[in-house]
């Protein structure tokens, strides 16, 4: 070898090599997508609490003022609950004692609290997922301790649907969950250290907190289940079909608010009554008439005079001098409106209580059917949203909750395609092809 090979086989140290080796303990692999771009960076290091995006108070309003969307909701609400829930078993000697517990609070969350039952429960969180795509339960614990206030278990007590418009999380802006801000899950009331200064029950971090005018409510991790519908993106909140409908929603709100000004407000005459050759100077002593009958009449016509000199026709005319509704082509963007709030949530016209013509799905089986879809996506969110975290929280292993199905079998047309499959079988038989029907 060489006096210079000895320098050439040493290969020279990348100074990115050399960062890594000398900072292997400060650095930490961060793979999730930050939540909020326009966020500070600095967020994404130290606690912060985190605020939605859009104005969920105007979405609330455009939920609740206008009707069809409003029935939209409802419809989805109520169709999930309608035919109730069932409880199924996961092993072959389920505990008794687990079972009665999920009942209870299935039938009362709020242990007589409130009247709530627990199919209103499950209504008020499709409501706000539908108009929010955010659906926050909080979860009440009884608490058994120790002489010295520390917390030895804890039992599901109640659940409670919070407000989305009030609940926030304390998190970076990648959705990471702070640790400095903590608080007493007895006294609750925020604290530093590690236990309460008055009960001694060791303090929990903030993970969510609602906002409330008379003063913020801390929760820790396991005190909320919060869960989303339409959001397909790694975000903290949800984000509800309102948000592209809202423009939409706007201009239907505006166009009904025209209508019923119309009706209720002194407007101008929709037109005049133009009668040739009759005397002008009557008009003047009509003036008080004519404006006492349009307050008490919107659709009265007077009658005028143009005096048609030359014309030779003495026909009377209406000179309109007010658009119609046709005319301002309202109706028409009305359905549009509609229809778009209908495909945004999965919801057919014949829900609704539309019979007109909708293209090619003029069928009501196809309508249904499409329909069941949709409470079938609500349904399966529930279940793995809400009742699948509960049960865990509650330590129940050996059962599960399942919606019941809202199709409705047609006895006839089952019939109808029984008989027609044991003609096909008859037919394999006879042929020496062995073919038979089971159960389903």
């Amino acid at each position: 070898m060489g006096f210079f090979d000895r320098f050439r086989s040493k290969p020279k140290e990348s100074r990115v090599q050399a960062y890594l080796d000398n900072n292997q303990n400060g650095l930490e692999k961060e793979a999730r997508t930050p939540v909020y771009d326009m966020a500070p960076a600095m967020g994404s290091t130290g606690p912060m609490r985190i605020y939605p995006v859009y104005d969920l108070h105007h979405l609330e309003d455009l939920a609740t003022n206008y009707s069809h969307l409003q029935t939209v909701v409802n419809r989805i609400a109520s169709q999930t609950v309608a035919k109730g829930y069932r409880l199924e078993q996961t092993v072959e000697n389920p505990s008794e004692d687990q079972r009665v517990m999920l009942e209870r609070i299935l039938v009362d969350p709020s242990l007589g609290d409130s009247d709530i039952t627990g199919e209103e429960f499950c209504k008020a969180l499709i409501r706000q997922l539908e108009v929010f795509d955010d659906a926050w339960v909080s979860v009440v614990y009884d608490y058994v301790k120790d002489e010295s206030g520390q917390i030895l278990g804890k039992q599901v007590s109640q659940v409670w649907v919070e407000d989305s418009k009030q609940m926030r999380f304390n998190t970076d802006r990648f959705g990471k969950f702070q640790t400095e801000d903590t608080f007493c899950p007895s006294c609750r009331r925020t604290a530093h250290g590690t236990a309460c200064s008055e009960c001694g029950t060791k303090l929990e971090p903030i993970a969510y907190t609602f906002e409330d005018p008379e003063g913020d409510i801390p929760f820790a991790r396991d005190e909320i289940i919060h869960f989303n519908k339409y959001s397909s993106t790694a975000r903290l909140y949800g984000e509800s079909p309102i948000i592209g409908l809202s423009k939409k929603i706007e201009t239907a709100l505006a166009i009904e608010a025209y209508q019923n000004k119309l009706f209720r407000l002194e407007r101008p005459p929709k037109g005049f009554l133009d009668i040739p050759n009759l005397d002008e100077t009557a008009l003047n002593r009509l003036g008080e008439y004519i404006a006492e009958e349009t307050r008490r009449n919107p659709n009265f016509v007077p009658i005028i005079s143009s005096r048609g000199e030359g014309t030779g026709s003495g026909q009377a005319k209406f000179v309109p001098v007010m658009p119609n509704m046709d005319e301002l082509m309202a109706l028409p963007y009305m359905e549009r409106i509609n229809n778009d709030i209908n495909a945004s949530y999965g919801v057919m016209p014949i829900v609704t209580g539309s019979t007109a013509g909708v293209g090619g799905l003029n069928a009501e089986g196809e309508q249904i059917s499409l329909f069941d879809r949709t409470v079938l996506e609500t349904q399966q969110c529930l279940e793995m949203g809400f009742l699948k975290p509960l049960m865990k929280l509650m330590g129940i292993k050996t059962w599960k909750v399942k919606f019941a199905d809202i199709n409705v079998k047609n006895e006839a047309t089952h019939l109808a395609n029984m008989l027609q499959k044991a003609n096909i079988i008859t037919v394999l038989n006879k042929l020496g092809i062995k073919a038979t029907l089971d159960k389903d």
